[in-house]
């Protein structure tokens, strides 16, 4: 039940940004800006609250949303000249930063997170510098680590558990290219 709170969630969130029934010019209504204003708080606070128990990963589908709604301000704010961007970013880097302090490496948090950092960093590269920026040397540090940590081994836990597996990789294609083939013949024809 909690995956479908997450992607009913999702599509509010999301659709409102997009719906053109509405709205001919595709500009947001202010219900939407309302709907929006009352979700994300809530869900930043979901989504760092990391405490109850998370099963159904519904932390993760949140944040994916809120990277996806941070994407679309981006796109909206760049068209339309405005500083949504800035505070989308402002409002969600920190929120991913958090969740990973506090779950650390395990369920491959790290992994998710390197990848919706990146994601944020392409959907808008002046705003998401801007909130590096403003990070104290530790934050940086520690995105910094996220990032790497997630990209070398999808693992997390700071590089060694990185290290391990890629080197089951490396293992596991070297036995595949020492394991004898067999090669069927038939003979359908007769």
């Amino acid at each position: 039940t909690a995956k479908i709170a997450a992607n009913c969630i999702r599509s509010l969130l999301l659709n409102t940004n997009t719906n053109t029934n509405t709205n001919t010019n595709n500009q947001p209504t202010s219900a939407d800006h309302s709907l929006s204003r009352h979700l994300l708080p809530r869900l930043i606070a979901f989504v760092t609250n990391t405490s109850p128990e998370d099963p159904e990963h519904a932390r993760s589908l949140i944040a994916q949303t809120l990277v996806q709604f941070t994407a679309l301000v981006a796109r909206g704010s760049s068209q339309q000249g405005t500083q949504g961007a800035s505070i989308a970013m402002a409002l969600v880097v920190p929120t991913l930063l958090s969740r990973a302090a506090t779950e650390g490496a395990k369920d491959d948090v790290y992994r998710e997170t390197s990848a919706r950092l990146l994601e944020l960093a392409s959907a808008d590269q002046t705003a998401f510098r801007a909130v590096v920026g403003a990070m104290s040397e530790g934050q940086r540090g520690f995105m910094e680590e996220v990032i790497k940590s997630g990209r070398a081994g999808g693992m997390g836990g700071g590089g060694g558990g990185g290290a391990h597996v890629s080197a089951g990789r490396r293992r596991s294609v070297e036995e595949e290219e020492q394991a004898p083939t067999i090669a069927l013949k038939m003979n359908f024809g007769g």
